[in-house]
């Protein structure tokens, strides 16, 4: 792993705990709503296996949860050891909700398991040369009719919203600049999604992307 992307990682460790608290307070309660709206998006259904990548705190697995219900599965993946400490601690008392402790540019053994993917803010956080591969991975791990979500900031940005962007990226995403160069459709069509719908926030500075496998 990169110096760089160990930092971050550091970061999160020590930040678990009050994560989701310090995110509500910074953006005045609108990054929930985001998340809320994103979940909405992907809309999982009674039954369904969902897969929440880097799963964080596991406050959306547990929403998603409540979508499928009792005949459904949500599956949590986190590199950060202290955000699944938290996530097992507040939302792992159901049995088809699950919390896995993965790097996940190594391997997945998952394949045509899961329905829907959702994934927030965690591509624009994986070193450039993995991103590729995750989301290979992701299609790979999609059953055919499935769909992936991605809530993230927008790598298309432009005009006064990209300046914002960049701003906001120097200042606590130096390392991660290279997001912009990401042409995100086009990776996700040469991975093989077929049909791609993108929302912009936030006068496009966040973005959310439906992508669909068949």
């Amino acid at each position: 792993m990169p110096s760089s992307s160990k930092q971050r990682t550091d970061i999160f460790e020590k930040l678990a705990p009050y994560y989701d608290l310090l995110l509500g307070i910074l953006t005045f309660g609108n990054y929930a709503k985001f998340l809320r709206k994103t979940v909405k998006v992907l809309a999982p259904k009674k039954g369904e296996k969902i897969l929440d990548l880097c799963s964080g705190t596991g406050r959306v697995a547990s929403w998603i949860l409540q979508a499928v219900g009792e005949e459904g599965e949500v599956t949590g993946m986190d590199i950060t050891q202290s955000m699944i400490d938290v996530a097992k601690e507040r939302y792992g008392k159901s049995g088809n909700l699950i919390f896995l402790k993965k790097d996940v540019t190594q391997p997945w053994e998952y394949q045509n398991h899961f329905d829907g993917i959702f994934t927030s803010f965690a591509l624009h956080e994986l070193p450039e040369k993995y991103r590729l591969g995750v989301l290979e991975q992701s299609y790979s791990a999609l059953k055919g009719k499935g769909r992936m979500v991605i809530a993230d900031f927008n790598p298309h940005v432009s005009g006064k919203a990209r300046m914002i962007s960049l701003l906001f990226f120097k200042l606590f995403e130096r390392g991660n600049l290279n997001f912009f160069n990401l042409n995100q459709n086009e990776t996700l069509k040469k991975v093989g999604f077929k049909k791609i719908k993108t929302f912009s926030i936030s006068a496009g500075i966040l973005q959310i992307t439906l992508a669909y496998k068949n």
